[in-house]
């Protein structure tokens, strides 16, 4: 009597199958190639960093072109002015806790911290633009 090879053949398919799905469902999981993962999210997390330090530096240089305004400015204006840049002052130092935080986030806060340090920087650049308006509306 001769052996059927289909019942081998159905066997060894379906190990190398289950095997290779295994290994499929791992990897899209994340099991295999943490690394990758994780250099992905360093190098992404550090290139929003320097962004976000460029777009402060900016900030900043428009800050001090305000306050140079305001020192030459009437002291009607110059008083407006001058609690529209200490409420930008406030503003500027939250950002930089937030900023800080994000130094130190991990990867499970990242996306958190991230939304935070842009609405405290729409936050930020919108005070900028309510200040400037009052300072030209002199």
């Amino acid at each position: 009597m001769k052996r059927s090879r289909y019942p081998t053949v159905v066997i060894c398919v379906s190990f190398l199958a289950v095997v290779f799905l295994f290994g499929l469902a791992r990897n899209v999981r994340g099991e295999e190639g943490k690394p990758a993962v994780r250099e992905g999210y360093s190098e992404e997390r550090e290139e929003y960093r320097k962004k976000a330090k460029v777009k402060l530096e900016e900030f900043d240089r428009k800050m001090e072109e305000l306050e140079m305004k305001a020192k030459k400015a009437g002291s009607e204006a110059k008083a407006e002015v001058d609690k529209g840049l200490r409420e930008l002052r406030e503003k500027r130092a939250a950002l930089k806790e937030e900023m800080e935080k994000l130094e130190a986030s991990g990867k499970e806060t990242w996306a958190t911290v991230k939304r935070k340090v842009n609405d405290a920087m729409d936050d930020l650049e919108k005070t900028y633009d309510k200040v400037r308006s009052r300072f030209k509306s002199e």
